[in-house]
């Protein structure tokens, strides 16, 4: 009840403070706003696909500001009046002179060239500081902490011995003979590679696990894959040329790395991607690429690299050898696969891959051969790029997939870029673009 009043608050006879809405009132309070809330939706959305539409289609030249078509871009003719449409595309990096420092399948050792001689030379441990180290290192593209130790002189130790100094960032053998009285080695290795957290064990076309594999990436244009790849350091990905020669805006290119799964996986932006000058003469040889991402990986169980060949890593046939990959499943018809998969291969020699019957003197030096000899096994179409693999203390990346008639077929086993041929491209590449 009212204190000042006999009458409750709910009386009849209590006159409203204010007048029941009217149909009218309410479109106009509620209605209107609701509607011109879903108008501008709508506007932002039109515009939006608008300029999809539009940035999918066209590219925006600056100075002064117009339009050219997307098929301009990257098309080698300079449409843009400051040559923008030409900036972010797949470059043509050429060999270069080769690298004056290498490591040695024994035991990664370092060994110079010897400019004087021009013969290469085994680097002794005495006065070898961090400092060259991290020159050599930097020779070879490599910006971590290097790690250095010394072995001892063995037996077969058939280079000349000699002591390192330095000169313009580059690594030189001192002019004094003397003897190296520590009687050992530099064994040097620039980064930590080429480890894995699970062993595969699994022979055939089976499901892989990102453990087994963590430098294997996806390579994807527009979000659809296209080729695989492996990581050698947190910036750099080494694939194969072919997959970027008809696909040469860097804009569209995206990395997924930590997952043997395709679906959602966040993908990563690319800064610049080298690929070899083509062979006129032999189409199929320099079929290699690096690929720079905009930012650095960040290492872990599942994301790391695979370590680069030694410089006289030489592989016997019939040496074991793994594959993997999300390519197409089947020759004809097949489709990638949403899950990685792995092989176990060996090594095909060279001169049974160039018979009558199968290569037919296709497969140069700078290739290599690897399949099962009854077939079956084998990478095919959407493998381009990754990895094959060889175990030795550390897992390397001994070849790139390339090529090959058919998919695991007897005669025709699959063929590899063989990365050992090129070490100095890719030593040249990375230390170009620090």
């Amino acid at each position: 009840m009212d204190p000042d009043s006999n009458q409750p608050l709910n009386s009849l006879d209590v006159t409203p403070l204010r007048k029941a809405r009217t149909s009218l009132e309410t479109f106009r309070k509620v209605g209107i706003p609701i509607i011109a809330a879903l108008l501008s939706l709508l506007t932002i959305t039109a515009v939006a696909v608008l300029i999809k539409v539009v940035l999918d289609n066209y590219f925006l030249c600056g100075q002064p500001l117009h339009f050219i078509q997307r098929g301009q871009v990257c098309d080698g003719q300079q449409d843009c009046a400051s040559g923008e449409d030409e900036q972010h595309c797949v470059k043509k990096f050429p060999d270069g002179p080769p690298v004056t420092v290498r490591l040695s399948r024994d035991r990664s050792t370092l060994q110079v060239l010897d400019l004087a001689t021009k013969n290469w030379a085994s680097a002794c441990f005495d006065n070898f500081t961090e400092a060259l180290a991290k020159t050599a290192c930097g020779q070879m593209g490599y910006d971590s902490k290097p790690t250095f130790r010394a072995v001892e002189i063995g037996p077969a130790q058939d280079l000349d011995v000699v002591k390192i100094t330095e000169n313009m960032q580059e690594l030189q053998v001192q002019n004094s003979n003397g003897p190296c009285l520590s009687g050992s080695l530099v064994s040097l290795q620039c980064i930590a590679c080429g480890e894995s957290l699970k062993v595969p064990r699994v022979v055939g076309g089976e499901m892989a696990s990102v453990d087994s594999w963590p430098w294997q990436v996806s390579i994807q244009y527009d979000k659809r894959h296209i080729c695989g790849g492996s990581v050698l350091d947190p910036h750099w990905i080494l694939t194969a040329a072919h997959c970027f020669r008809k696909r040469l805006d860097v804009s569209n290119w995206k990395v997924m790395a930590g997952s043997d799964k395709m679906g959602n996986f966040p993908s990563l932006p690319v800064a610049k991607i080298f690929i070899t000058e083509p062979n006129i003469t032999s189409p199929k040889e320099q079929d290699i690429a690096l690929v720079k991402l905009q930012l650095p990986l960040t290492f872990s169980g599942t994301v790391r690299p695979i370590c680069l060949p030694f410089s006289d890593e030489e592989l016997a046939p019939a040496t074991p050898l793994w594959v993997s990959g999300w390519g197409f499943t089947e020759q004809n018809g097949g489709k990638i696969s949403d899950i990685l998969l792995q092989a176990s291969v060996q090594l095909i020699d060279s001169t049974r891959c160039n018979a009558e019957d199968a290569y037919q003197g296709e497969v140069t030096e700078k290739m290599l051969c690897a399949g099962i000899p009854e077939g079956g096994v084998d990478t095919c179409q959407g493998d381009s790029g990754g990895p094959l693999m060889y175990l030795s203390d550390r897992w390397q990346v001994v070849g790139v997939v390339s090529w090959g008639d058919g998919c695991g077929e007897p005669s025709t086993p699959g063929v590899y870029t063989k990365a050992t041929a090129y070490l100095s491209w890719i030593y040249n590449v990375r230390k170009s673009d620090p």
